[in-house]
């Protein structure tokens, strides 16, 4: 009965440490591929940096185009911290390194969740701030002498979102622009910009404004970023979870793979 009873304890221990090898393979798996997504997502918010940096110089270095590249850096650089402090605590099997590790998990964790919560409440003031700033700032002030830079961040703007004006096409009626160009619009409202030059007949722009334009671009992707998200926090909370029992673990010294 003893000899039964300890080939049935070894029978068990061997059946947790294989289970808790398991565990660190598969969390090591997890954190090589954050470390991974967390650069690609990073190299992405860089490269779209580089091509908003003219919207900096147009509309300030806090418009809400160019913040968009900016998340996409802080995001990234979240996931990267967490996948490779993780991958270095497994790898090294320190406890107070997995602790840390934990913490960053933790409070990234509640910063993700509390700028979802704020993004939402906040969705209506978003659009009106985007249309004031793109009104304000780059249509009343398009085709001055002196405001070359948001001539060109304009122009841009609407040949690549395919849009007019702030709201609509209505918006340049009553701007420096239209008092010199009645009844026309920039080249770049053109719904085919191979018939004209430096102006546009309203009835040949298109009628979407940029901020619509702008929003419909996000709103389209949305499902895929919100399946992201919802993701990431789910293998974060589980990368916690499987984290403290390894905590546990590493503190009777267990020996490495």
């Amino acid at each position: 009965a003893v000899v039964s009873t300890q080939s049935t304890g070894e029978s068990l221990n061997t059946r947790m440490e294989w289970c808790f090898r398991s565990l660190r393979f598969f969390l090591a798996l997890f954190n090589f591929i954050l470390t991974i997504t967390g650069g690609a997502i990073l190299g992405i918010g860089a490269y779209g940096v580089s091509k908003t940096t003219v919207f900096d110089s147009a509309f300030g270095s806090g418009n809400l185009i160019s913040i968009l590249p900016i998340s996409f850096i802080t995001f990234g650089c979240a996931l990267f911290v967490i996948g490779f402090t993780g991958c270095c605590s497994i790898m090294f099997q320190v406890k107070c390194l997995l602790n840390l590790h934990l913490i960053i998990v933790t409070m990234i964790l509640l910063a993700e969740l509390a700028v979802i919560a704020i993004t939402f409440a906040m969705s209506e003031t978003v659009t009106v701030t985007l249309t004031n700033e793109l009104k304000n700032s780059g249509v009343e002030q398009y085709g001055k002498s002196s405001m070359d830079v948001i001539t060109d961040a304009m122009d841009k703007l609407q040949t690549s979102l395919e849009c007019c004006g702030a709201n609509s096409t209505n918006d340049w009626k009553e701007t420096w622009w239209y008092n010199r160009h009645p009844y026309m619009v920039p080249w770049s409202c053109c719904k085919d910009r191979d018939k004209f030059d430096e102006e546009c007949p309203m009835g040949e722009a298109r009628g979407i404004g940029c901020s619509g334009a702008f929003l419909q671009l996000i709103n389209k992707r949305m499902a895929i970023i919100y399946a992201g998200i919802v993701g990431v926090i789910l293998l974060q909370i589980l990368l916690a979870v499987c984290g403290c029992a390894l905590t546990q673990k590493f503190a009777n010294k267990v020996e490495p793979f």
